[in-house]
Order: structure tokens, then C-alpha cells, then sequence
């Protein structure tokens, strides 16, 4: 008898675990078919596919394509040949810094015969649960990924505790999941917020405010290192000048129906720090929208040093994000991780500042 509680795919999940429990299903055998379990319980192929799923990335099932879906056996896991080939999983892909995080990936692993299974999440848990999922279904090597809204509590824990049991390599890029001890390489986010806040109070900057994103890591840490430098000079930073969004509130944010509200919350700053470039970008067509400019009446600073930071578009001061470093050094740290088991390794690069116009120097 099933809990009442329990979701489809539990059931069915708890089922089958039940049955290789008793000596049902033997290490090795076959179990039932997607269509048998399906008629068996009235469930649709995807819940059956979805359960069938989580199990084989916990290695409790086997899937072969064109055969079914085996129980794991110990002896049959050991003699699996590696598959060459290493799952990434970013955010975002096409856009931004992504291209250049991928191309640092490629160019090392290729040159030592892997291929890409490729997966993004647009930053949602769901997402990366089943790109997660994918991976594992299809085999894999190592993984490097970023981690899914990396400020909040990981709602995937299980697939991460599943794959270290399992001996898989993993690296984290970008940020990492607090609590999950892991191989990670990363930009000094505390340090880059030190050195971008430090750019407005050198040039007589006092009232600063900042726009930040709550959910990631990154986020986090920049604001840490904006507050860190402003106590260094005597600066106070009043809450109501930090203002704080997540992935899911950026198309309501800046669509022009919030402007006043954003603008009132800066009333009083003469510098905005702002999480990255694609948000001082937003918040500069903001200040166009209400005939404001930029430096004039409101200096803006941001991290990644994009394409959009560029003198041709923006032309912001903003910290240089060392993207294709980081995709170079997070697939080194996986060779090794693939070579030895033991190995770990935790990287923090020194982040650098590029200087443009969108500061005022007010005297």
C-alpha cells in the first residue's frame, strides 16, 4: 500500500526497489518494459520514463538502447568501458559569457578525444534535474556544471550525492552549492565587489547604491564585497539602496512599468553597482527612458566586461570576467579528477577591472 503522499513516480520508483529488495528482480535482469509498467499502474510513459530514469542516474538501473532496462550489477558496472564523453551543463549557452566558458571547454577535452553532451537550465531547478537526469541515462565521464540558482538550497542534492557515490568527476563553475565539498573554479566575486566599489568611492562616490540578484551565488558575494569595502571607508549602505531580484523577476523588472519604483530606491546615490552587465545595461535604458544619463546623473558599474560593457554600446566600467580561463581551467581540473579519483581542487581567479566612462568623479 502506497502513501498517500507519495507522487507517481515515487510509487513506481519504491516498486521496483522493492522488487530487486525481495529478489524479484535479480542483479542483471530484465525488468518490465516502459509500456507493462505503464499499463501495470495507469501512469503515462513519461512518469514511467522519468522514474525509470532517476533510478539507472542512481545506478540502481541500467538502461541499454534497443535491449530494456537491467538491474545494476556490481561486476557488470566495474567492466563498463568509459564512454568518452563529458556532460556540461550551464545556464545559458548562446549568449553573454557562455560561448566563451564553452569554447575553453571544448578546446582542452577535444584535444584528448571527448565530446560534449551539452544541457542548460535557464537557471531553474526542474531543468537542471532533468539535464542531470539525461546525462547520466546516456553515460558520461565527468561533469562540469553550473550550479542552478547556487545561492539557495540545493533542490537536486540527491542526483549530486548520487553522482559522488557513484565516482563520478564533477566540477562546479561560476558558483557551487554550499555544503557540497567539491572540485570548482570560480572568479573572486568578493574581491571583484571590493574592487568595483572601490572605483566610485576613489572618485568621491559616498551614497551608493546596488542592484544584485538573490539567487545565485554570485550575487551574494558581490554585494558581500561591496559592503566590505564601503565599511573599509567609513561608508554606510542603506538597505533600501540595495535592491535585490531573482531569475523569475527580470522580464517584470525592467519591462518600463516598474522605472519609478526602481529610480526612487536610488534617489539619493550617485553610483549604482549592479550585478552584472546585462542589468546596468537594463537599468541604463531606464535612466534613457526618464531623461537621465548616464555619469551626469548617475554613475553605473557592473561585473563581466560582456560585449555589451563595450565603448560602442554601454561603455561601462566593469570587472573583467575570465570566462574562457575558467571553462580551460575547470576541464584541467576534471583530466586530472578522470585520472585520480582522490584529486580535488578548489580555484578562485583573481579578478581585473576595466575602466570606461560611466564614472563621475565628483570632487
Amino acid at each position: 500500500m502506497s502513501k498517500s503522499n507519495e507522487t507517481k513516480h515515487e510509487i513506481l520508483s519504491n516498486w521496483i526497489r522493492g522488487n530487486i529488495d525481495n529478489g524479484t528482480f535479480q542483479p542483471g535482469s530484465k525488468i518490465p518494459s516502459e509500456k507493462e509498467l505503464a499499463q501495470k499502474f495507469g501512469y503515462s510513459r513519461q512518469t514511467v520514463r522519468y522514474s525509470i530514469g532517476k533510478l539507472a542516474a542512481e545506478g540502481i538501473l541500467i538502461k541499454e538502447q534497443g535491449k530494456g532496462t537491467f538491474v545494476s550489477d556490481e561486476k557488470v558496472q566495474k567492466a563498463k568501458q568509459t564512454t568518452n564523453r563529458i556532460g556540461v551543463i550551464t545556464t545559458y549557452l548562446n549568449d553573454y559569457i557562455f560561448p566563451s566558458i564553452i569554447q575553453g571547454i571544448e578546446g582542452v577535452l577535444t584535444k584528448e578525444g571527448y565530446t560534449l553532451s551539452l544541457g542548460i537550465t535557464y537557471n531553474n531547478s526542474l531543468n537542471e534535474e532533468q539535464c542531470l537526469l539525461q546525462i547520466l541515462e546516456s553515460g558520461v565521464d565527468g561533469i562540469i556544471i553550473e550550479g542552478t540558482k547556487s545561492a539557495l538550497p540545493n533542490r537536486n542534492e540527491d542526483l549530486f550525492q548520487n553522482i559522488k557515490k557513484n565516482g563520478i568527476p564533477l566540477v562546479f563553475i561560476n558558483g557551487f552549492y554550499s555544503g557540497y565539498n567539491n572540485s570548482y573554479v570560480v572568479m573572486d566575486d568578493v574581491k571583484a565587489g571590493e574592487m568595483i566599489t572601490e572605483e566610485l568611492i576613489n572618485k568621491g562616490h559616498r551614497e551608493i547604491g546596488g542592484i544584485f540578484k538573490s539567487d545565485d551565488m554570485q550575487g551574494i558575494k558581490r554585494f558581500e564585497g561591496m559592503i566590505q569595502m564601503a565599511k573599509k571607508h567609513n561608508i554606510a549602505i542603506n538597505d533600501r539602496s540595495i535592491l535585490w531580484f531573482t531569475t523569475e523577476d527580470m522580464e517584470y523588472l525592467f519591462n518600463g512599468k516598474m522605472d519609478q519604483y526602481i529610480l526612487s530606491r536610488f534617489n539619493n546615490c550617485t553610483g549604482v553597482v549592479c550585478y552584472n552587465d546585462e542589468i546596468a545595461s537594463n537599468f541604463i535604458e531606464i535612466l534613457k527612458r526618464n531623461q537621465l544619463k548616464v555619469k551626469d546623473n548617475m554613475s553605473v558599474v557592473s561585473f563581466d566586461n560582456s560585449f555589451l560593457a563595450k565603448e560602442n554600446l554601454y561603455n561601462l566600467t566593469s570587472i573583467d570576467y575570465p570566462s574562457k580561463l575558467i571553462g580551460i581551467s575547470a576541464a584541467k581540473v576534471l583530466l586530472k579528477m578522470i585520472k585520480n579519483p582522490l584529486y580535488e581542487k578548489k580555484i578562485k581567479l583573481k579578478p581585473s577591472i576595466i575602466i570606461r566612462d560611466s564614472v563621475k568623479t565628483i570632487k
